[in-house]
């Protein structure tokens, strides 16, 4: 059976699913570039074939063609977990193979034409698709001069205008001087090329997420504007019934991990606040804790904060070590896929603060890998609000401000701010 015509495939539910499946796709793609730039190829093998297994389960929406496609990807994993070169490989099929379909797949359908791919990103995927066909029959000569012979395309013919980030025309220049000056041996420099070549592919097919360009600090003009908004206070912890929805506290750290973080959460009465503590480690791959206001009842918080511009927070450093958190507004329905995280930094110099985080400091993160560019809140799929602390930053880098040990941060009071013009 061919794939169904347009009307019959994206009218009504049929629409919806394609939607949705498109969606996840994307999401894969998106992680699993952040996964393999970090080196980490097992674990990106093992979520394209997840993503595989589960397009295939909807065959509907795929040509038999697509569908050998996906399949013939698969033929690539082993029974035993791949290592090395091996695991570079597997996933680099996987991840070439639902490309090509989610490109067909979207051309197919009008509304998003313009998540099509550029020539150059085509012409990258063939390459190295080539070349790594060469490694595998053992030719790394021919392997290396594909991709030096591509480098230099792109470095010097003008019909590759979408290499238009610094950073791929930084990894290109690079590249290409590592190729013409090396001395490492032929396999070597073959790997290193390759690396290269996938982080300027996702450079180029994923700008917003592989490559963000604001930093989670970085002023905004905006954000002088809200500093002076008072805002709907919508929960004052000074008093019992100091809030606008009925909610639920609960502490969440990096022992669901495996991890050895501690937190907890208590009234100070003397300071009268929330006070959020603990013990940070690394540990284990650790390296994280948390606070999470879970409201009674989810809808009534998504109105109170529709129309949002910005969050203030009332906050007081209660130790001396860690300065930077995060706020957070997550959907508990998809605690595996995303939340949007801003970060903010308090000094330890035993005053309240009066911290502003407008809606372009938030960034959608998936277990600290970010998944596109800040600022796309979706209030209707926030279901509860947090604190936490990390040594990841919100745009998924190292945390310079981190510091293993003890934690501690005092919250006064949460509001919003839904109109700039409001005094």
């Amino acid at each position: 059976m061919g794939k169904p015509t347009i009307n019959e495939a994206f009218n009504g539910s049929g629409r919806g699913k394609f939607l949705t499946l498109m969606s996840k796709i994307r999401a894969t793609q998106t992680l699993g570039a952040t996964l393999t730039s970090k080196g980490n190829h097992v674990r990106a093998s093992a979520m394209y074939k997840k993503l595989i297994n589960d397009s295939l389960s909807m065959r509907e929406h795929f040509t038999r063609q697509q569908q050998k496609t996906l399949e013939s990807a698969l033929s690539f994993m082993d029974a035993d977990p791949p290592q090395d070169d091996q695991a570079v490989n597997q996933a680099w099929k996987m991840r070439s193979a639902i490309d090509t379909v989610y490109d067909e797949c979207i051309s197919d359908f009008n509304d998003v034409q313009s998540a099509m791919p550029s020539n150059l990103q085509s012409v990258i995927k063939d390459t190295i698709n080539l070349a790594s066909d060469c490694v595998a029959n053992g030719n790394l000569s021919k392997a290396f001069m594909e991709y030096t012979k591509l480098l230099k395309q792109m470095k010097q013919n003008q019909k590759y205008k979408d290499l238009v980030s610094l950073t791929a025309k930084n990894l290109v220049d690079g590249s290409l001087c590592f190729a013409e000056t090396s001395t490492e041996d032929m396999s070597t420099k073959v790997r290193k090329l390759r690396d290269s070549l996938d982080r300027v592919y996702n450079e180029i097919r994923l700008p917003d997420v592989y490559a963000p360009s604001l930093g989670p600090l970085q002023k905004l003009n905006k954000r002088e504007k809200w500093q002076k908004k008072k805002g709907l206070m919508v929960i004052d912890f000074r008093q019992k019934d100091g809030s606008l929805f009925q909610y639920g506290m609960t502490t969440c750290n990096d022992r669901v991990m495996g991890g050895s973080s501690e937190a907890n959460t208590q009234f100070d009465e003397v300071k009268e606040c929330i006070e959020f503590s603990g013990s940070l480690s690394k540990k284990n791959r650790g390296g994280f804790a948390s606070v999470r206001i879970l409201p009674d009842n989810k809808d009534e918080m998504k109105e109170l904060l529709s129309g949002t511009k910005a969050i203030s927070l009332e906050v007081m450093n209660l130790d001396t070590k860690n300065i930077r958190y995060k706020f957070q507004m997550a959907n508990e329905a998809h605690l595996k896929s995303f939340n949007w995280q801003a970060e903010f930094i308090v000094e330890p110099d035993g005053e309240w603060h009066t911290v502003v985080l407008d809606l372009y400091s938030f960034w959608p993160t998936m277990f600290g890998h970010v998944l596109s560019s800040p600022g796309n809140v979706d209030f209707s799929k926030v279901d509860f609000l947090g604190v936490l602390i990390s040594h990841v930053t919100v745009d998924g880098k190292f945390n310079p401000d981190f510091v293993e040990g003890t934690f501690g941060l005092g919250v006064r009071s949460l509001s919003l701010i839904k109109d700039e013009d409001e005094s």
